[in-house]
């Protein structure tokens, strides 16, 4: 038997197929399929993780673990402090997927509004649908409400406003004043918008609220019965960010009664989602729900792919890691 020479990874889900061969050919790539996976910490110096993560007693015993490298934006699957505690390197591409995210954004707020889902539900079941008993709401100048100011917030904003010229509100305690204005030391491109001072005014003012925080212990469960009272009847909600934000309970209910319009998403609290979990969300038509997949684009997981593994080539050579990658060490 021919003893490989390559370094060592462990791949703990599939990649795209293109940065699969190119680790093939770089690494020893062990996979959930590999004989060696259940005991994979013996071996591995570095991991690809795109979804799923490292638990914390893997971590534990993986001693010869210098890198773990994540092809997307989010660290919640990664045992941040013991990675540190250990001296393991932990790397991320933010802003990698904001253009398809955003896409995906404005994508779930037309669906929504137009009832796009439902109407080709109800005319794939044979439904007779006299045009005007069911109309939708336009999104022309109607106000977006964005919680955060992020990358993805960012795009969203972008392009509902250029595209439908909606006035912007934002509420984002942890930004700069400067953010999206002029004097923004980023030098990107500013976004006219009026920052509100607390969640309820923004909520009280929109006709599509936007999420776009990370889960935490001040923003876990923000939006729940009283929020959602505080909102438009006709108001939209859009959640691309982490299914925790919602009170999910509040959120069937809402919709249920109607106190809200209807609601996009494209996370849940529980992912996978399953059809038994979520049998009664999944009854409703005012709402369009996505597997996750806000950043699955063939361009996006392609060119994130490639360089989570090239970024752990790179680190076990010695050559350090990339400008555009953050790096937790």
């Amino acid at each position: 038997m021919t003893v490989s020479t390559k370094p060592v990874i462990w791949m703990p889900t599939r990649i795209h197929p293109e940065a699969h061969k190119l680790a093939v050919g770089l690494f020893d790539v062990i996979s959930p399929q590999d004989p060696r996976a259940s005991n994979w910490w013996e071996y591995a110096e570095g991991s690809v993780v795109r979804t799923g993560g490292i638990s914390v007693e893997d971590a534990e015993k993986a001693h010869k673990l210098k890198i773990i490298s994540r092809n997307g934006v989010g660290y919640e699957t990664i045992p941040i402090k013991l990675c540190l505690e250990r001296g393991i390197v932990v790397t991320r591409l933010p802003g990698v997927n904001q253009k398809a995210v955003g896409e995906q954004c404005v994508a779930l707020t037309l669906a929504v509004l137009r009832r796009v889902v439902e109407l080709d539900r109800r005319m794939r079941r044979g439904e007779f649908m006299p045009s005007i008993d069911w109309l939708g709401i336009s999104a022309d100048g109607k106000t977006v409400g964005l919680v955060g100011m992020g990358n993805i917030a960012r795009e969203y904003a972008w392009k509902m406003s250029r595209a439908w010229d909606t006035p912007l509100l934002v509420y984002s305690p942890t930004s700069s004043p400067s953010k999206w204005t002029d004097q923004d030391p980023s030098g990107e491109p500013p976004i006219p918008h009026t920052r509100v001072d607390s969640l309820d005014e923004l909520l009280q003012k929109s006709d599509i609220v936007a999420l776009h925080c990370p889960t935490n212990d001040q923003t876990r469960g923000m939006i729940g019965k009283r929020e959602f009272e505080l909102m438009k009847k006709s108001a939209v909600l859009i959640n691309t960010s982490r299914g925790a934000l919602i009170d999910e309970d509040a959120l069937l209910d809402a919709l249920k009664s109607g106190t809200i319009y209807g609601a996009g998403l494209d996370v849940l609290t529980h992912e996978p989602a399953t059809p038994e979990r979520y049998s009664e969300l999944y009854k409703l038509e005012n709402i369009v729900i996505q597997p996750h997949v806000g950043g699955g684009t063939h361009e996006v997981q392609k060119g994130s792919c490639i360089t989570a593994v090239r970024t752990v080539y790179s680190y076990l050579r010695g050559e350090g890691i990339g400008e555009s990658i953050e790096v937790k060490s």
